[in-house]
Parts: structure tokens; C-alpha cells; sequence
């Protein structure tokens, strides 16, 4: 899991309230129109109506290409890249039925995490609730931060949290955490399993068979160095890449010089 710098204001056209405000030339799109609609009968009911016209609307194509540009097609909570992906809310529409169109509320999951977090939200403080009025409406899409503040959530938000420093992992590619929020959404969305686990692992075995391969291939000592300096290169390269999935790993690995226990291991 890392950081994803998302523009909470920066809303797709669908999303939008349908006001001067947010359409100062007057034109308002038919996509925005019949979202807002479909939000205020979800607020009028007071609760989330599980049918595909409802679903569909989260999943507008500004909506999709807006999330895989931010997330750059990784999932929000395991950083595994993935081709087919789930537009997850953050706090379940289920509970928050007024926030199923809200663009602070929307991650990209892969399809496990997704399954796995489900409607788990735990929370140690008040469960926010919803009043209708125009204020609360305009900012429906940028109000995170208030619900924050009141519900205390222990699923960490990777739009809102930075993990660094607050997850750490081992050489097997396994994850663990100190603090009890990471413990919760590691819990949760179940990013210790063996899939993953395996994946982040594989990245140092791959160094570690580079490195090998070097020290067969290079018979002087001066040709070893040189080549054993461009794959670290490349690990610290592909380590600053947001295009490619498990970033936190790498940059943890590099963090902890495990790179050089593993050329180490190597000569050995």
C-alpha cells in the first residue's frame, strides 16, 4: 500500500452537483443530470437500492478513466496491477447510501481486496449520518475529512494516509504493522495472503538470480561490480516507477539494504 495523491476537487463531469457552480457556461450533461437524480432518490429513501441503474453510475466511463489514471490500474490496498478491476467505496454504500456517487469516496480495488473488505468499516468514533440540505449536498463529493474527524475509521484510506513507516514487511513477502489501523485494513483486506505474499517475494528472487547470473557470466572482478551496479540501478529505478505494483516492497527492501544481504548471500 502506498500513499495516492488524488484531487478530491478535481470531480469527473458525471459526479457533479448540477448547479451554476460547477457548470458556470449553464450546460449540464444528461450523464450529470441522471446521477443526481438516482443520488437524491437514494437519499429520499434513506437507504442504497441494489439495482444495476444504480450501480452503473459509479462506474461511468469519466469515472473509470479518472480512478485508473490516479491509480495508475493498481489496486488501492494490495498495489497489485490488475486488468480487471472493481470501483470500491471506501465507506460501503450499503451504510452511506448518500455517498454511493461521491468522489472522495471511490477506490479502485482488485477484485479480492474487494471481496474481502466488503461492508467491513469499523469505526471508534460516531457513525456520520446524513441531513439534506443544499450545503451538506454541495460538498457531497469532497466531505471526507469532516466524516473522518467524527467516525474515527480504522480502514486506513490510501488517499487520506501515508503508510510509510507504518507498515513493514519481511523477506518472504509477507506484511505486518504496529499500528492498529494498518492491522485492521491488513486484516481486512487480507494483504498477508500467500498470492501476494509470493508476488512481493518474487521481485527479490528475481534480483537474487540476476545477481547470480552476473557472477557466473563475469569472470573478472571489475566486470562483476559493473554489471552488479546496473541491477541495483534498475531495482532503485523500477522501485520510483508508480506504473509498476508493489512499490511500498521495494522501496522497504531498499530502505533495509536487503538488496545488498542478497549479493552478499550470493558470493557466499
Amino acid at each position: 500500500m502506498i500513499k495516492v495523491n488524488k484531487n478530491i476537487f478535481l470531480i469527473p463531469g458525471s459526479l457533479k452537483i448540477p448547479n451554476k457552480e460547477s457548470f458556470p457556461n449553464g450546460v449540464i450533461p444528461q450523464k450529470t443530470r441522471t446521477t443526481h437524480k438516482m443520488r437524491l432518490k437514494l437519499i429520499g429513501e434513506s437507504k442504497y437500492i441494489e439495482e444495476n441503474k444504480y450501480n452503473d453510475r459509479y462506474k461511468n466511463t469519466d469515472i473509470r478513466n479518472a480512478l485508473k489514471k490516479i491509480y495508475k490500474n493498481k489496486c488501492a490496498f494490495c498495489e497489485q496491477k490488475v486488468e480487471q478491476y472493481h470501483i470500491e467505496h471506501y465507506r460501503p454504500k450499503k451504510i452511506y447510501y448518500w455517498l454511493a456517487f461521491s468522489w472522495d469516496n471511490l477506490l479502485m480495488s482488485c477484485p479480492t481486496c474487494n471481496q474481502y473488505k466488503s461492508i467491513n468499516f469499523d469505526i471508534d468514533g460516531t457513525l456520520a449520518t446524513y441531513i439534506n440540505n443544499e450545503a451538506n449536498l454541495n460538498v457531497i463529493n469532497c466531505n471526507s475529512a469532516k466524516n473522518d474527524i467524527l467516525e474515527v475509521p480504522k480502514l486506513v484510506n490510501p488517499e487520506v494516509t501515508n503508510p510509510l513507516g507504518l507498515i513493514r514487511f519481511f523477506k518472504n513477502g509477507s506484511i505486518a504493522s504496529d499500528n492498529r489501523r494498518f492491522i485492521y485494513t491488513i486484516k481486512t483486506c487480507k494483504l498477508d495472503r500467500d498470492y501476494l505474499n509470493d508476488e512481493r517475494r518474487k521481485l527479490l528472487d528475481i534480483f537474487t538470480r540476476d545477481i547470480e547470473s552476473v557472477l557466473i557470466e563475469n569472470s573478472s572482478i571489475r566486470d562483476q561490480k559493473n554489471a552488479i551496479r546496473a541491477i541495483i540501478k534498475k531495482f532503485i529505478r523500477d522501485s520510483k516507477d508508480d506504473e509498476l505494483q508493489f512499490l511500498a516492497f521495494r522501496n522497504y527492501a531498499i530502505d533495509k539494504k536487503w538488496l545488498n544481504d542478497l549479493i552478499k548471500d550470493s558470493n557466499n
